[in-house]
This record gives structure tokens, sequence and C-alpha cells, in this order.
């Protein structure tokens, strides 16, 4: 098969028939968006052009219709794309997760993996848990490079008193995509053990988010 024959609209078509959409790669489901405006050929440039330049199909909820005007050289058809971003935008923001449910470390990093996928730096969240592990708050404690000298114990355990926990987990980002914990990662990591263990509120887990995936401490054992 060729490679213009695997992006043609007639093989995606039937690919979304047998498998469902969710089936399609972000390139596949891009050129197959691109095609319904486009002949196949500038469809699959322009979809290369995409991703040279983007890399991340995430990065399309950005897009302004100057964008895509300028992307497409088309400003009618580039309503549509302008359109879709829109869609994008709208339907990020109705992703949350509910005070008072309870989640799966599973469930948290899925859904962090895809809230902070944009973000250029670290950020350290807190989620603040009961006693019956149903989510209190969810607060973001630090935005920057973390390490165990700027990131104090009893910053998290304010928060955490304040809303009379009896458990939390802590997550954050590592913009680099590279989910392995770092020296400081770890150090943190033990000196808040030690001190849920002191406060009687203990640590859940430590979520590490990147490259729409995420590592939990927990699942790896390194929190027993």
């Amino acid at each position: 098969m060729t490679l213009m024959h695997s992006y043609s609209k007639n093989y995606l078509q039937a690919k979304i028939n047998y498998y469902s959409v969710e089936s399609l790669s972000d390139k596949e489901l891009l050129i197959y968006l691109l095609n319904q405006q486009f002949p196949i050929i500038k469809s699959q440039k322009l979809m290369e052009d995409f991703f040279n330049e983007y890399g991340d199909l995430g990065h399309l909820e950005y897009f302004n219709l100057d964008n895509w005007e300028d992307f497409l050289g088309d400003r009618d058809k580039a309503e549509v794309f302008a359109a879709m971003c829109e869609f994008a935008r709208r339907y990020r923001i109705k992703r949350h997760l509910n005070m008072g449910q309870v989640y799966s470390s599973s469930e948290i990093g899925e859904f962090l993996s895809k809230e902070l996928e944009a973000e250029k730096q670290e950020r350290l969240i807190l989620l603040v848990l009961d006693t019956k592990n149903q989510i209190l708050a969810i607060k973001t404690v630090f935005k920057g490079t973390l390490n165990t000298s700027l990131v104090h114990p009893r910053e998290i355990f304010n928060i955490a008193l304040r809303y009379s926990a009896a458990r939390f987990m802590i997550a954050h980002n590592h913009p680099s995509g590279n989910l392995n914990p770092s020296k400081n990662d770890l150090e943190m990591t033990k000196r808040l053990q030690k001190a849920g263990k002191i406060m009687g509120i203990e640590l859940l887990d430590h979520i590490i988010v990147g490259n729409c995936n995420y590592l939990s401490m927990r699942e790896e054992r390194i929190i027993n």
C-alpha cells in the first residue's frame, strides 16, 4: 500500500466504518478532516506542514482564524477549521474532576496529563481527600522548577488542614515528557510521606505527568 493510498479518503472512511474513528492516528484524523475541504495531495501537504511545525494535534485548540487563514490560504475554508479549534477549546473547558467523587490514580493521571500537556513550566498540584478518598479541593501549590528546597511540606499541609483532610495526593508535570522520577521528586515524596505520618494525613500517591501520559508512584510501588 502506498503512503498516498493509506491517507486516501476512501481508505480512511473504510477504516472508520470498520474500526471506528478512534482507530485513526493523529495524522490520519487531521488529514481526514482536511480532505473534506481539499484534494488529498494538498491535504497531505497541509498535514505534514502542521506536524512539522507543531508536532502535536493538541495545539489545534490554540489556533485561531488568522492561523488557519495563513496556513490554508483560504479564509472561507479556514473558518471551518477555526470552528473546529473553538470546539476543541470549549470541550477542554468542560473537562474537570468533580468534587466529592472518588477517583483512581489512573483517572487522575489521565485527566492531568491532558490538563497539563501544554504547560512549559512545572506545576505542583495538590488534591485534598477525605476519609472516603473523595476530593475536597484541587490546588496549584507551586509553578516553576521544582526542588526540595522550594517546595516545603508546610505549604502542602497548611492547605490540607484547612480542609480537614484525611489523605492527599500530589501531582506535577515534566514538560520534557520524561516520566522518570528525578532525585528531587523522590526526596520530596519521602519528606511528604514522613510529614504525613506525623500529621496523620496520609500521602496516597505522587503522580508525574508528561507527553499525554502519567506515572503513579503508588502503582510503581515507590509509595507503599
